[in-house]
């Protein structure tokens, strides 16, 4: 008998229902349906709802008109905006990191870089996720402005449903280590221009991958313009 998930215990769905996304087996537009997810994980109907607002909130779920939650899909107008948001966010944040950086702040961003290489490797796709997370979390943690970093994370969090198409790819796992010891090194030197340059290439490849999973793109930017 499966054992039912308790208000405490809601954290958990909530990230259990995340991971689902993250990583495909939920795709954008399908629906959540609540009995479905009930006895799928054995959760109260308070639970669920209550889950559906947390992750509505991350921006990985949104409420339709008589269709109940379904994961979040973006059209090109909000998607060019999350990303615009972004680049402009991150750029402000690299040119605030100090420079020469702490070795501090180098030395533990090395430990999560080989971390990361380790998961990539392993195709340890939960671990991967945690430690790409937890990579620009403390690099940009190191800005010196707590609001600026707080809102990278909100961004960083709402584009959660899109970065989600670049993981589980090899190439483009093994891409993200390779920038990541660009970023690294870039801070090492001290050298601020290719720093920044490569903060905010970071964010689009997997921008690119959502784009190319989503037929039509291209039409549908012109027909924007």
């Amino acid at each position: 008998m499966m054992q039912t998930i308790s208000e405490k215990q809601m954290p958990e769905l909530v990230e259990k229902i995340r991971e689902a996304i993250i990583f495909g087996r939920l795709r954008p537009r399908e629906r959540l349906v609540e009995d479905d997810l009930i006895e799928h994980y054995g959760a109260t109907r308070h639970i669920v709802r209550s889950a559906m607002v947390a992750l509505e909130q991350m921006g990985l779920v949104t409420r339709r008109p008589n269709r109940g939650y379904v994961v979040r899909d973006f059209s090109v107008e909000e998607v060019n905006e999350l990303y615009e948001m972004r680049a402009i966010l991150q750029a402000e944040a690299a040119r605030r990191v100090p420079m020469p950086a702490p070795p501090a702040l180098l030395s533990r961003l090395e430990e999560i870089h080989a971390d990361y290489s380790r998961s990539v490797d392993a195709l340890d796709l939960k671990r991967t996720t945690e430690l790409n997370n937890l990579f620009h979390e403390v690099l940009y943690g190191a800005c010196d402005n707590r609001y600026l970093a707080e809102t990278i994370e909100h961004f960083w969090s709402r584009t959660t449903a899109i970065r989600c198409y670049a993981i589980g790819d090899p190439q483009m796992l093994n891409q993200s280590r390779h920038e990541h010891r660009a970023i690294i090194d870039a801070l090492s030197r001290g050298d601020r221009d290719s720093f920044v340059t490569l903060c905010v290439a970071h964010i689009y490849p997997a921008l690119e991958a959502y784009k190319r999973a989503h037929g039509g793109w291209q039409a549908a930017a012109r027909l924007a313009v």
